[in-house]
């Protein structure tokens, strides 16, 4: 790690993934059965709607992303492979932001998705066209809102064109990402092991990794599951400290409520996501009086197959989130 305490090891992250993957084999032949979504869904119930233009394609801005250009990943994972998923998920949490920002729901990636861009990002106030953001908005900053409307192009983080800082193992980047999350988004200053696994995050990112840049993925419930499980890897290392822990407690429990927020019907998915954010929350409350924090491998491989067997009939699916949207 950049700085550098080391990354933890991944022993733990392995086994857990074991579980998960020998859960899933079997949630592959249940598919059916899983519930509909028949709710009608809004910004007030999926909070994603908040910043994509009224004119955008909602169900393609919700369900298909950028494809990240990020290094491939080694055969075997290693240090880095962990720290650079780390950085990733403060990247995507608003539990690195603050202010009116984090409060609604908005992480880094709400404008940089997979670390790209996003052609539909749009709120009224801070946005003129589609893609653009005032990054001077009193509404975010305290510090750096200057009065006037000035939104500019949202930048594509792995597009190295000079209009971005070149060096991103420099001071001057590091004090420029620690300015706009402090200054600019009014938030806390994060724990150095944090901080440090985003600067590693955002130096990886490069259109050079990208066979074609201009390339789509689906953006599905794996995602965020995956993410919920690499944050949780860190509740069982001894030496991570505290304000660490319960930085990616809150990563894992906000992915836990953007999976809520896609399956909506009344299945097993969904209490499943209930119990497992309570459990995170009481390890957090563990880890402030001293405690080790749980194993929560089975709760988590029991999740990822209720996801699996549910996944179909979600809010991820582009047929049930379009019916939702227009019911």
């Amino acid at each position: 790690m950049r700085g550098s305490r080391g990354a933890p090891p991944l022993d733990r992250r392995s086994e857990i993934l074991r579980i998960v993957v020998v859960g899933l084999a079997f949630a592959l032949a249940a598919c059916a059965g899983a519930p509909e979504a028949t709710a009608p869904v809004t910004s007030d119930s999926l909070r994603a709607l908040r910043w994509i233009a009224p004119q955008a394609d909602a169900v393609k801005a919700l369900t298909v992303a950028p494809i990240a250009c990020e290094p491939a990943p080694p055969k075997q994972p290693t240090a880095q492979t962990l720290e650079l998923t780390l950085g990733r998920i403060a990247f995507e949490s608003p539990a690195l932001l603050g202010g009116a920002a984090a409060r609604m729901g908005l992480s880094c990636s709400s404008c940089h998705i997979n670390g790209r861009g996003n052609a539909d990002f749009f709120i009224a106030g801070v946005s003129g066209a589609p893609g653009t953001a005032d990054v001077t908005s009193s509404l975010f900053s305290k510090v750096r809102g200057n009065g006037a409307f000035d939104p500019v192009p949202i930048p594509d983080l792995a597009t190295r064109d000079g209009g971005q800082i070149s060096d991103r193992n420099s001071q001057q980047f590091e004090d420029k990402v620690r300015g706009l999350i402090v200054e600019e988004f009014d938030g806390q200053p994060p724990p150095a092991y944090v901080f440090e696994a985003v600067l590693a995050y955002l130096d990886s990112l490069d259109v050079a990794h990208c066979v074609d840049p201009s390339a789509t993925v689906e953006a599905d419930y794996a995602g965020d599951y995956a993410a919920v499980i690499s944050a949780s890897t860190i509740l069982r290392l001894g030496e991570a400290p505290a304000d660490v822990k319960l930085f990616y407690i809150r990563a894992a429990r906000e992915r836990l409520e953007r999976l809520h927020e896609r399956f909506i019907g009344k299945g097993e998915a969904r209490a499943q996501l209930e119990e497992l954010s309570a459990l995170f929350a009481q390890a957090a409350d563990g880890i402030r009086a001293g405690s080790s924090a749980p194993d929560l491998s089975g709760q988590l491989a029991r999740l990822g197959v209720a996801l699996v067997q549910e996944g179909g009939r979600s809010l991820y699916s582009p047929e049930v989130l379009q019916a939702a949207l227009d019911p």
